[in-house]
This record gives C-alpha cells, structure tokens and sequence, in this order.
C-alpha cells in the first residue's frame, strides 16, 4: 500500500470515528432530554396513553415516508413472528415509559434505564442459556444493589413515587426483552426495512389505547402550542432519529463507545430536570447511578475478558 493510500485510509479511519462518536452523543442528549419533556406535559397536558400514541403512530408514519427512498429488503417468513413480538414488547416499553411520567422523577427513571444492559445479560442466560460468569453476577447484584437504592427512595418511602420506579423498571425489562429478540434480524436486514415493520405491528397492537384519549384534555383544548412542540420533539428524536441513529453509530465506533454515552443520558436528565424546577435533588440519585454503572461496567468486562478466553 503506498503513502497515498494508506493517508486516505487513515483520513477515513477519523472520519468514521468522528461521525460515529456524534451520532452516538447526539442520541445520547436527545435521551437525557426526554425524560423531562415527557414529565413536562405527562398528565398535565396529556395522558401517558396519548403521548403512547403518539409516539407510536407518528413514528410508524415517518419511517413508511422515509422507507420509500431506501433500499428495501425482503423478510423472511420465519422472521415474521420476531418482528411481531419485539413490536408487542415495545409497545411494553413505550406505554409503560409514558405511565411512569404520572408519579415517577425524570431523573428515577433515567437512572432506573441504565440498568438494561444487566437484564440484557440476565435474559440472554435464561432463554439462550449463555455462560455467565461468578464475575458477571458480581456485577449483576452490585447494579441491582443501585438500583434497589432508587426504587426505595434512599429510605424516604413515597408510594407514587415508588409505583412510578417501579413502572421504570417494567419498561426496562420489556426493552431489554426487545433488544434480544430484535438482535437477530437486525443483523440479516437494514435499519429501515426492520424498523417499518415493527412500528407498524406496534401501531396495530397499539390501537385499542385510541379509545382512552379524551378529547378534553388540556393538549387540544388550551390552544398552547409549547405541549404540542415537546411532543413533536418526543416523536422526531428521542423515538425515530435515535432508532435509526444507533444502528450506525455501532458499525461506526461499536457498542462498548455507545455505552459509554449512556451513561451521559442520566447527567443530562438530571440538569436539566433541575433547572427546569421539575425535580429536586436527592442525595441517594448520584450514589446508585455511580453505583449501576459500577456494576455494569464490571459485567461488561467480565463478559469481554470470558469471549477473549474463547478465542484463545
């Protein structure tokens, strides 16, 4: 390979990285910002079903629109029934995320969510009977330890509260169950192809919570336009540009570098949470964040030094 090329190679190289590292920032912040645009106008301006919905069927309708300037792949039959239960688990995810809004802190529930990639682990062991290491559970029982610090509260008992977190961690279960579902076909098809077809399915599950909206609810009869922005907000990035943005930005830069960003999500939920006088700070919330992210990093790493073994 000579100088030219191996220059352009490594231009190429940076450019990847750059690109991947923004992709996966920008969908890190546009996470941090929803949990306090849910909590803006979850139940006072709309209900947890109607931002649901929202999200669901605004969704559906721009990855079709934008499904018809892309290449499409054709999927096959045996993968029908997947692409139908990752759709009913998220529609788990996206209901039970919108409930949690009517009790829960944003910054609970932002906490709450960094403790996925454990159940990840978890339900990978159970249903695809994958080694888990002495190292691993370690790790497991630490990030849960943090997360039982959060659902209790630090030893403040509120039950609204505690029924909010407790919604949290329904809607983390059910999207960890998405992800290892939606693990296999994501491989064999692009992001839109796949995408298309589990919103939709999600859209159809989704339509008997049309008959919960009220048409008095304060979103349609105050004439505000600041709800319907956050909602417009909610629909466009956190829902569709994060979905389609991950994907690439793994390819870019890899899952360890986009894990790294999760962890903004809850810094992020937290400022602005506060500065928008929306929730107050507790000190038990940077104790179990450090405390989560202790334990998922160590099953991360567990889980890499068990595969480097493998290859050995």
């Amino acid at each position: 390979m000579n100088n030219t090329s191996q220059l352009s190679a490594k231009k190429s190289r940076v450019s990847a990285m750059i690109w991947g590292n923004l992709l996966a920032l920008s969908a890190a912040i546009c996470w941090g910002l929803n949990e306090p645009a849910n909590k803006a106008i979850i139940p006072d301006w709309i209900s947890a079903s109607g931002v649901a919905l929202g999200r669901i069927f605004g969704a559906t309708v721009i990855i079709w629109i934008i499904s018809l300037f892309v290449k499409k792949d054709k999927i096959q039959h045996g993968d029908w029934k997947l692409l139908w239960a990752s759709a009913l688990m998220m529609l788990g995810f996206v209901y039970v995320f919108s409930l949690a809004f009517n009790t829960a802190s944003p910054i609970d529930i932002a906490i709450i969510l960094t403790f996925q990639p454990i159940l990840v682990v978890v339900i990978n062991a159970i249903f695809k009977h994958e080694h888990v290491s002495v190292l691993e559970i370690v790790g497991m029982v630490i990030a849960l330890g943090g997360a039982l610090i959060v659902i209790l509260g630090g030893g403040n008992f509120d039950s609204g509260r505690l029924v909010g977190d407790l919604f949290a961690v329904v809607c983390a279960v059910t999207y960890a169950i998405y992800l290892v579902i939606i693990e296999g076909p994501s491989q064999r098809y692009g992001t839109i192809s796949l995408m298309k077809w589990v919103f939709l399915f999600t859209a159809i599950l989704a339509s008997p919570l049309i008959f919960t909206i009220s048409p008095n609810m304060p979103i349609f009869t105050h004439g505000k336009a600041m709800p319907w922005l956050l909602l417009g907000f909610i629909i466009l990035f956190p829902t569709v540009y994060c979905y389609l943005v991950t994907p690439p930005a793994i390819k870019l830069v890899g899952s360890d570098v986009l894990a790294f960003y999760q962890y903004l999500v809850p810094v992020i939920t937290t400022v602005v949470a506060i500065a928008a006088k929306m929730d107050s700070f507790h000190w038990y919330q940077p104790v179990s964040f450090v405390i989560i992210v202790a334990g998922v990093i160590l099953v991360n790493y567990a889980k890499a030094k068990h595969s480097k073994t493998l290859h050995q």
